[in-house]
């Protein structure tokens, strides 16, 4: 197997509105050393003079230094190989990849961390920064914060991972989960992988025909398609993905709880062959009260009969729970079983917006979660919410997050 080692300087942490000013390569094979190879990058901006002083490059060092761009032929050669390695790869890695996707070019590889694997084999040195592994390891930095240096030092601590790991039993083990691999469906155009976001929302998994094949949610949606590409290979779901998907689909969201909705909202539209978790999700079971003959209210958790019950769970226990804190508000609010009752019927009779801090809006109607709304400028009456809410059926999972909302954004509620 060939790695590549790689490190990098940079004009600031974050690959938005940051440049790379230096790249240093050290290809590894068969434990040894095999190459190397460094140059300085002309980045679009000025370089922070705290970073002059941590690494000792300035402006004038890479005025006439290649760009990223004009390196790429040279770096297609010179990241040719199995693994990429970095001493915490995702950032050296992510400002890599950034600079390939502004160029249009298109790159891809299999990522190790240094750092995840020196902590597997030598738990014994607590602390895992390139500096003190170097102590403990007696490797050599000559110049430190220059990438062809670190990037050597980097690759003396990978060697010393491999001889410790001799049969290499940790390195691919998939539970520890430190080489991060990346398999492309067979079937699924490379760039519509390389051009995902990084953002909330919902992605869809299609078949030859555009019918989905899986539905999910994420925070940052291409990490999350990474994770089914290169994590649980042997399951039956992996497998499908890789022969079956032609194409990936996927809608923004302001934020988690309406990718949560929406999710579940598109799986129970579709019900995709890879999502079994909804399929056993339905609102089975009614709360329902009546007054007997001496006047008192019994309230019941039955199995839901018509549309006459005050509110509808996915499970027995669910309503049980729902019921029992309820009847525990009533309790410290003074409030009697009729006027509890009063009030619930009341809000069954209710339609009301919870206005979404970070952007959107939910609508209630009945006590159910029905429908929501992607941006922050709707109108508070009923008919225009209708037209141009995303309609939603109700589900027990989706009442139960309604429900929270409910209580804990109190303030943000408008009747409606």
């Amino acid at each position: 197997m060939k790695y590549v080692v790689v490190d990098i300087e940079t004009t600031g942490g974050r690959p938005s509105g940051n440049d790379i000013t230096e790249i240093g390569i050290v290809h590894v094979e068969n434990k040894k050393i095999t190459h190397q190879w460094s140059s300085l990058v002309k980045p679009d901006r000025s370089i922070p003079y705290n970073i002059q002083l941590l690494t000792g490059i300035d402006d004038e060092m890479v005025a006439d230094a290649p760009t990223f761009e004009e390196l790429i032929p040279t770096l297609q050669k010179e990241l040719k190989g199995d693994v990429f390695v970095a001493h915490s790869v995702n950032f050296d890695y992510s400002f890599i990849d950034r600079a390939f996707r502004e160029a249009g070019t298109s790159w891809r590889m299999d990522k190790l961390c240094t750092v995840k694997y020196s902590r597997a084999m030598f738990p014994e040195f607590g602390r895992y920064s390139l500096a003190n592994l170097a102590r403990q390891l007696e490797v050599e930095n000559d110049n430190p914060h220059r990438a062809l240096s670190d990037a050597l030092c980097a690759a003396e601590v990978l060697i010393h991972c491999l001889h410790a790991d001799y049969d290499e039993k940790v390195l691919t083990n998939p539970k520890i989960g430190l080489l991060k691999r990346i398999q492309m469906p067979d079937h699924l155009p490379s760039e519509q992988y390389d051009n995902l976001p990084k953002s909330f929302g919902v992605y869809q998994f299609k078949d030859a025909f555009g019918l989905p094949l899986y539905i999910g949610k994420a925070n940052n949606i291409k990490q999350r398609i990474t994770q089914h590409f290169s994590t649980q290979q042997e399951t039956t779901k992996y497998q499908r993905l890789m022969k079956e998907c032609h194409s990936v689909d996927y809608t923004l969201l302001p934020n988690e709880t309406l990718a949560l909705i929406y999710e579940d909202h598109k799986i129970r539209e579709h019900w995709p062959p890879l999502n079994k978790a909804q399929k056993k999700q339905s609102l089975k079971f009614g709360l329902y009260a009546f007054e007997n003959g001496k006047g008192e209210i019994k309230w019941v958790v039955q199995k839901a009969i018509g549309s006459g019950a005050l509110r509808k769970f996915g499970s027995y226990v669910s309503g049980q729970t729902w019921l029992a804190n309820y009847l525990q508000e009533a309790e410290r609010n003074g409030w009697s079983s009729k006027e509890a009752l009063a009030l619930l019927t009341s809000s069954n009779q209710k339609s009301w917006l919870i206005d979404l801090e970070e952007g959107g809006a939910v609508f209630m109607e009945k006590g159910n979660l029905v429908g929501i709304y992607l941006e922050n400028d709707y109108l508070h009456q009923k008919e225009w919410v209708r037209e141009h809410f995303i309609t939603v059926r109700p589900s027990p999972m989706l009442n139960a997050i309604g429900h929270k909302l409910t209580e804990e954004r109190a303030d943000a509620i408008i009747e409606i």
